[in-house]
């Protein structure tokens, strides 16, 4: 089921992207630009492949480090985003909490990386 709920968060990541994209294009103001590529490479892309590896390989999504994946994506994610729209908006105090939303991702992917080689090849893909 982590699959499917990383799937869908990974959509509203999209739509937010895309929303934020579609504002800046009207506006000719791509100051959030970055704010905009990292919502849509670490929300939208790479949310909806760690989800499809967990349709693909149940061994995976039935691990504990799928939901420490999930959880920690989720939580580092959101925070990384606020505290890089708020740095971007020139409030400097906020880049700690992008170290801290931004460690936290990275330590999700890296527990995303030992689930796939540790039960990656549990299962053969459906």
């Amino acid at each position: 089921m982590i699959g499917i709920w990383m799937l869908r968060i990974s959509a509203v990541y999209m739509v937010i992207g895309l929303v934020l994209g579609l504002a800046m294009g009207i506006s000719g103001d791509f100051l959030l630009s970055s704010v905009h590529a990292h919502l849509s490479l670490l929300g939208w892309t790479t949310m909806s492949i760690t989800g499809f590896v967990y349709v693909l390989f149940p061994a995976c999504c039935r691990s504990r480090l799928a939901a420490l994946h999930c959880w920690g994506h989720n939580i580092g994610l959101p925070v990384m985003m606020a505290s890089l729209t708020l740095y971007t908006l020139g409030h400097k105090s906020a880049e700690k909490a992008i170290g801290a939303g931004s460690t936290i991702v990275l330590l999700s992917l890296l527990v995303f990386t030992a689930n796939l080689f540790l039960n990656g090849r549990t299962d053969p893909p459906q």
